[in-house]
């Protein structure tokens, strides 16, 4: 008798590896001949470009730089306050066995922690601790048997798989360019001592062959001002941006995963009408990260038998990447921050700037429940004779979670935080009320295996019933279901119910009486 076989190519992604690295990257920022000496580093920033990765002889090679900015107060009595950029390269190889050029790797990288301290007057020695994760993935393809023809009493066990096929992955940068002026009531502008900027995603759309990212980026600028009990000012803009990138075969209705970064921000101050330095240019670099997935789901077979024809079997192990979810969220994080005891009271708040980082999560009840704190630092005038600019730096706790259906205590998951947005105000003379608006963003990918149908041969023979009882009553046994007592008994779920009387197969348990008819077909 002659088997049909309908088969199906899968084209599956499956993660090879996934490893964390931690490396402390050092190096010496010295000062600019254009720029004053060091008396004290007010704050210090930090941001990780990661500027290419590749897989080599069985490694993930990442490269990279730091970047830092530098607020600082010199002795210069026209100048007091200062900033300045610098930028350390760091190489790291992540060791996966396994792993080769056709793979593709995802690599993400924060700061840890971040020290700078004074060598002398002209060089500052810094050191950034980084906490590298590196993941590789490969795309297999399979033939599977979905269905069998040409036996007629072919019992089939099914099952659908549903799993994120990876169509293709892209990163790109564009550059915003926006004017601003102040009011009529700022003060006119000296020096521009810092430029941030986060990004926040607001629309990411699959269209054919690319993806659509739409959101804003919150600008924070410091500038220095000639008002001495107030030479120090902030302004906060926010700037639109609409970008896409190319994905070829990306198709409306697929998934994607995005992540933009501002990489750097420059500022250009120049006169209005007034000849007032009141206006100024900013041009924002930013790059994309794009992964685009086919979210598929397809019927496979795990298992046939024939009650009355031998047939022999093949199998394989399928192994597949599950996206459980991805999704984020908000929270507004309020405290109080002290003054230290050894330092003095406050005159005037001029910003708070926050970094925050995850100590831990755990996956409970449909949640990713996100453990951390957030870094800030408050830069603040003196309330003392010399009217001194000072900073502190004060962690701030947070529990904060993330919802997402299907979460398991056994899963992974990868979390990214970003500050968008912080409020501020001088409570007292000691103490200052933030708000921090912390965004959480987080995917969790469950890998999945099971043993598959791949090839089916009837072996021609017909399967001697005779010796075996015409009544056989076996007793459920602990990980027994109907399925594997069919086809031991050499008989089919459908007559194992209507035999017993049972209305689901679901409702056995282990103890249970099962009676085991054999029928005999006659043949006149």
């Amino acid at each position: 008798m002659s088997v049909g076989l309908v088969r199906e190519n899968l084209r599956l992604d499956r993660m090879v590896g996934s490893e964390n690295v931690q490396t402390n990257v050092e190096s010496d920022i010295v000062v600019p001949d254009s720029k004053p000496d060091i008396h004290n580093i007010l704050s210090a920033e930090g941001n990780v470009n990661i500027a290419d990765k590749e897989i080599i002889q069985g490694k993930v090679v990442v490269d990279g730089t730091v970047n830092y900015k530098v607020l600082y107060t010199s002795n210069d009595p026209d100048k007091l306050l200062h900033s300045m950029n610098a930028s350390a390269s760091f190489n790291q190889s992540i060791e996966m066995d396994n792993v080769d050029g056709m793979m593709v790797p995802e690599v993400n990288c924060n700061i840890e922690h971040l020290d700078l301290s004074i060598m002398n007057e002209r060089k500052i020695s810094a050191q950034a601790i980084l906490n590298i994760n590196g993941k590789v993935f490969k795309t297999e393809e399979m033939d599977v048997v979905k269905d069998v023809d040409g036996v007629e009493d072919v019992q089939a066990l099914k099952d659908t798989i549903s799993y994120d096929s990876l169509v293709g992955n892209n990163s790109s940068q564009t550059v915003l360019r926006e004017s601003f002026e102040l009011g009529e009531e700022d003060s006119e502008i000296v020096d521009v001592l810092e430029s941030n900027g986060t990004a926040t995603i607001t629309e990411k759309r699959v269209t054919d062959n690319k993806v659509i990212i739409g959101g804003n980026v919150n600008l924070n600028m410091l500038y220095e001002t000639e008002e001495p009990r107030n030479p120090i000012h902030e302004v906060k803009h926010e700037i639109p941006f609409n970008h896409f990138i190319e994905i070829p075969k990306a198709e409306n209705n697929m998934d994607c995963k995005v992540d933009v970064q501002v990489n750097e921000t420059y500022t250009n101050i120049k006169k209005n009408i007034n000849e007032e330095n009141k206006v100024y240019d900013v041009e924002v670099v930013l790059k994309a990260n794009v992964m685009v997935y086919n979210k598929a789901e397809k019927e496979v077979l795990l298992d046939v038998y024939s009650p009355s024809r031998k047939l022999n079997i093949q199998t394989s192990n399928l192994k597949f990447l599950k996206n459980v979810g991805r999704n984020s969220s908000n929270a507004v994080i309020k405290e109080t921050i002290d003054t230290p005891s050894e330092y003095p009271s406050i005159f005037r708040v001029f910003t708070v700037k926050a970094r925050p980082v995850v100590t831990d999560y755990k996956l409970i009840d449909n949640k990713n429940i996100i453990e951390g704190f957030i870094d800030a630092n408050v830069l603040y005038m003196a309330d003392n004779e010399e009217m001194q600019v000072y900073s502190f730096n004060q962690e701030v706790p947070f529990r904060h979670y993330v919802e997402m259906e299907g979460l398991q205590e056994d899963m992974t998951a990868d979390v990214k935080l970003g500050i968008e947005n912080v409020d501020f105000s001088a409570i007292n003379s000691k103490q200052v009320e933030a708000k921090f608006n912390l965004h959480a963003y987080s995917e969790v990918n469950k890998e999945e295996e099971m043993e598959v149908l791949v090839n089916l041969e009837d072996l021609g023979e017909q399967e001697d019933d005779d010796s075996k009882a015409s009544i056989t009553i076996y007793f459920v046994q602990d990980g027994d279901n109907l399925w594997d007592i069919a086809k031991r008994y050499n008989t089919t779920v459908k007559e194992i119910l209507e035999t017993n009387d049972i209305s689901q197969s679901q409702s056995v348990k282990v103890g249970d009486k099962i009676i085991i008819q054999k029928n005999y077909e006659y043949k006149f």
